[in-house]
C-alpha cells in the first residue's frame, strides 16, 4: 500500500508540472496576442494620422483656382499629401497602389458624409496602407504579413478676396455727384438725382451673396443656394429690388461702415429702384465668383456702389452714352462727351493662384470710348473754326489674384496689377480717321493738328501690390493701393504732349516744302500755347473725373481690396 501511494504521488507531481508548463504557454500565448494587438493598434492608429495629415495638407492644395490642366493640380495635390505623410512618419508612396489620393466632392445621407470622386475638389480623400507582420511571433517565423488601411477626407481650404479695380469712390464731390446723376441717368434712360451724402453712403456700404440670397428668396425668387442667384435672370428693376430688400429687412447682416447712416442708404436705393428698368441680367455678370463652393463665399462682402453702376453697365450694353455736360471752358469753347462701353467692369471674389499656376481671380477695368467734342465759343470762332474730337480709346486692364498668407494677427493679399493701354487722339468730328482740322482768316489757312507724345505709344508697367490686413479684418478693409506709371491722370499727359502741325494750306494750296521752318518756329509754338492747355482743361475738368467714376485710371491701376478670408484648414469631414 506504502508503495502504491508513493506511485501515485508522483505520477501526480508529473501532472502539476505539465499543467504549469501549459499555464505558462496559456499566458505566453496571451501576452503575445495582446502584445501583437496593441502594436497593430499602434501602427494602424500612426497609420490613421498620416491619412489624417496628409488629407489636410492635400485639401490645403486643392481649394484654389478652377482653371487650368487637372493632371497639374492632382500632381499638386498628390505632392501636397506624400510631403505631409513622410513628415509624420510615413515610408511608403501615396502615388503608389493600393493607396489613393482622390479629388472630389461630398454628400450628407441620413447624417452620413459620403466622399465621390468627381472635378470639383470640394475635398479630398486619402488611402493610405501599410504592410506589416501579422505577429511577431508566428508572423516571424511562418512570414505571415497583414495590410493596414487608413482613410481620411478632408475639405479643401477655401481662401478668398474680393476686389475691384478703379476709384475707391469714398471722398465724392459735388461735381463728381452730378456726374454720376448724369451717367447713371443715361444708362437707366431716366432722371437720377442724388446727393453727395447718399453717394457716399452707398460707396461706404458692404453687401453679401448671402444678403442678397436671403433678399431674393423673401421677394419669391426661387433660388437655394448661392450658385442659383447667380445664374437667375433679373431685371435690373428685380436687381435693384433685391439690394433695398437686402439692405432693410430685419436681422440684415449688411456692413455699413462707421459714420453712414442706414436710413441714407436706404433713400438712395429707394430713388434708384424708382429710376430702374426692365432690362434682363445676371447677377453672375457683374459679380464673378470663381471659388470652387460658391457657398464657401457667401459671408464676402461687396461694395454696394460698384455692384449699382457695374449693373448699369452691363444693362446698357455697348449703347453710347450721351452725356450733354453744357460744359464751357473760359468762354472758349463748349464740349459734350459720348461714351461706348465696349466691355463693362467685373467685381471678383475667389481664390488665389495655385502654386506655380495661373490666376484664376481676374478683376477688369471697362473697356471703353471715350469721344469728346469740343465747339468754339462765338468769340472764338471769329478769328478761327475748329473741327476737333478729342478720342481716348482705354483697353481693359486686369488685377489678378496670386496670393493669399495668413501671419500672427495678419493677412498679406498679393495682387498683380496689369494697367490697360490707352490711345489718345485729336481727329475731326466727323471722320475719326482724319486728323483735327483748325482754319483761320475764313478758311484762307487751314491746318492739320495731331498729338505728339501719345500715352498710347507706351503701356504702364505692372507691379505686384501687397496688402497687410490686420486682424480682425472686418474692421480693416476696404483698402486701396494705387500702382502708377510715372503720371497721376490724363491731364499730366495731355500737358506733356505737344501738337504736331501738318497740311498748312492757303487757299487750298498746301505749302509744308514752303513754310515747313516758319511752322516750326512759329506757327507750332503758338499752336501749342493755345491749345495744350484747352486740351488739358477738357482732361483734367472731363474726362479724368469721368473715367474715375467709370473705375479707371489711365495713367496706372487702383486696386480695392473689399473683403479677404484666409480659409483656414477644414476639419477632417469623415
Amino acid at each position: 500500500m506504502h508503495a502504491m501511494h508513493t506511485a501515485t504521488k508522483k505520477h501526480q507531481q508529473g501532472a502539476i508540472g505539465l499543467f504549469g508548463v501549459l499555464t505558462l504557454m496559456m499566458a505566453v500565448l496571451f501576452v503575445a496576442v495582446v502584445v501583437d494587438s496593441g502594436r497593430l493598434w499602434m501602427i494602424k492608429r500612426q497609420l490613421q494620422n498620416v491619412a489624417d495629415m496628409a488629407a489636410i495638407a492635400a485639401g490645403g492644395q486643392a481649394g484654389g483656382c478652377m482653371q487650368g490642366n487637372n493632371t497639374n493640380m492632382q500632381q499638386l495635390v498628390m505632392a501636397a499629401a506624400q510631403n505631409a505623410a513622410v513628415a509624420n512618419g510615413y515610408q511608403g508612396n501615396l502615388a503608389s497602389a493600393p493607396n489613393i489620393v482622390q479629388l472630389g466632392s461630398y454628400s450628407t445621407s441620413d447624417g452620413v458624409r459620403n466622399f465621390i470622386a468627381n472635378n470639383e475638389r470640394r475635398a479630398v480623400r486619402v488611402l493610405a496602407t501599410q504592410e506589416v507582420p501579422s505577429s511577431l511571433f508566428a508572423g516571424g517565423i511562418f512570414n505571415q504579413r497583414v495590410l493596414l488601411r487608413a482613410e481620411a477626407v478632408a475639405a479643401t481650404r477655401n481662401p478668398y478676396a474680393v476686389f475691384r479695380v478703379g476709384s475707391t469712390a469714398l471722398a465724392i464731390n459735388t461735381a463728381e455727384s452730378e456726374l454720376l446723376n448724369s451717367l447713371l441717368g443715361r444708362m437707366l434712360q431716366t432722371n437720377v438725382a442724388l446727393n453727395v451724402l447718399s453717394y457716399r453712403g452707398l460707396a461706404n456700404t458692404n453687401i453679401t451673396l448671402l444678403d442678397l440670397l436671403r433678399a431674393g428668396q423673401a421677394n419669391g425668387l426661387t433660388v437655394g443656394s448661392v450658385s442659383e442667384l447667380l445664374n437667375a435672370p433679373l431685371g435690373l428693376n428685380n436687381f435693384m429690388q433685391l439690394l433695398n430688400v437686402a439692405v432693410t429687412q430685419n436681422g440684415s447682416n449688411v456692413q455699413l461702415l462707421e459714420g453712414v447712416d442706414r436710413g441714407v442708404v436706404e433713400n438712395a436705393l429707394t430713388k434708384l429702384l424708382g429710376a430702374a428698368n426692365s432690362t434682363e441680367i445676371k447677377l453672375g455678370n457683374i459679380l464673378q465668383v470663381s471659388n470652387p463652393d460658391s457657398n464657401a463665399v457667401a459671408a464676402a462682402g461687396v461694395n454696394l456702389l460698384s455692384l449699382i453702376q457695374t449693373a448699369a453697365l452691363v444693362a446698357n450694353g455697348n449703347n453710347f452714352i450721351n452725356l450733354p455736360l453744357g460744359v464751357s471752358l473760359l468762354g472758349l469753347a463748349n464740349i459734350n462727351t459720348q461714351i461706348r462701353v465696349i466691355e463693362p467692369p467685373k467685381l471678383v471674389m475667389g481664390p488665389p493662384a495655385v502654386s506655380g499656376g495661373v490666376a484664376c481671380t481676374i478683376a477688369r477695368t471697362a473697356q471703353v470710348r471715350v469721344e469728346t467734342n469740343v465747339y468754339p465759343s462765338a468769340v472764338l470762332s471769329v478769328l478761327a473754326s475748329v473741327d476737333l474730337k478729342l478720342s481716348l480709346e482705354v483697353a481693359q486692364g486686369r488685377a489678378e489674384l496670386m496670393d493669399i498668407r495668413t501671419r500672427t494677427g495678419q493677412t498679406d493679399v498679393v495682387i498683380d496689377a496689369y494697367p490697360g493701354l490707352i490711345n489718345l487722339r485729336l481727329t475731326k468730328t466727323g471722320d475719326l480717321s482724319k486728323p483735327a482740322e483748325i482754319k483761320a482768316l475764313a478758311g484762307v489757312i487751314s491746318t492739320n493738328v495731331g498729338l505728339l507724345n501719345n500715352p498710347g505709344q507706351s503701356s504702364p508697367a505692372n507691379s505686384s501690390i501687397t496688402f497687410n490686413v490686420n486682424h480682425p479684418v472686418a474692421g480693416n478693409v476696404p483698402k486701396s493701393a494705387n500702382s502708377y506709371a510715372g503720371t497721376k491722370s490724363l491731364a499730366d499727359y495731355t500737358k506733356q504732349s505737344q501738337l504736331v502741325i501738318e497740311n498748312v494750306c492757303l487757299v487750298g494750296i498746301c505749302l509744308d516744302f514752303i513754310v515747313g521752318p516758319i511752322i516750326n518756329t512759329v506757327i507750332t509754338p503758338v499752336i501749342n500755347g493755345l491749345v495744350v492747355p484747352l486740351l488739358t482743361m477738357v482732361t483734367a475738368n472731363v474726362l479724368d473725373p469721368l473715367l474715375k467714376l467709370l473705375g479707371i485710371n489711365v495713367a496706372g491701376m487702383t486696386v480695392i481690396l473689399d473683403d479677404v478670408n484666409s480659409g483656414s484648414s477644414q476639419a477632417l469631414i469623415r
